[in-house]
């Protein structure tokens, strides 16, 4: 039970994130990153016009990191909660689960098994 409860959370955990949208936010951090650096390195702007387009940029990236840290921990805090539901009801243990999350096998699996997934995801979009 504990390792179905575990696969549960390793689920629900990339559902969340996925359906927050959060890979993209996390592309756009990189993105607003390397904005900041191309500003830095334009000769053509004064400081002052260097100084509002960073400062522009950085309140975008402290919205982001709000979202990414937020998201983060909801993508992680629902799953674990069903589980500690679970344990309520008598039906599992969260102690249990989150010793299944941490061993090995358990995550070379979830890798595998995710990795090839996304390859499946990615191959039936591209047709």
């Amino acid at each position: 039970m504990n390792v179905l409860l575990a696969t549960f959370v390793v689920v629900g955990f990339a559902v969340t994130l996925e359906s927050l949208h959060l890979p993209a936010r996390a592309r756009e951090v990189g993105q607003c990153s390397t904005e900041c650096l191309d500003v830095l390195r334009d000769d053509s702007l004064s400081d002052r016009e260097k100084e509002e387009a960073l400062q522009q940029r950085a309140r975008r990236l402290f919205k982001l990191l709000g979202i990414l840290v937020g998201g983060s921990a909801l993508a992680l805090g629902l799953p674990l909660f069903g589980v500690w539901l679970v344990e309520q009801l008598g039906i599992g243990s969260c102690g249990r689960t989150l010793a299944v999350l941490q061993r090995i096998d358990f995550l070379a699996g979830v890798t595998v098994v995710g990795v090839l997934g996304y390859l499946v995801v990615q191959r039936v979009r591209a047709s």
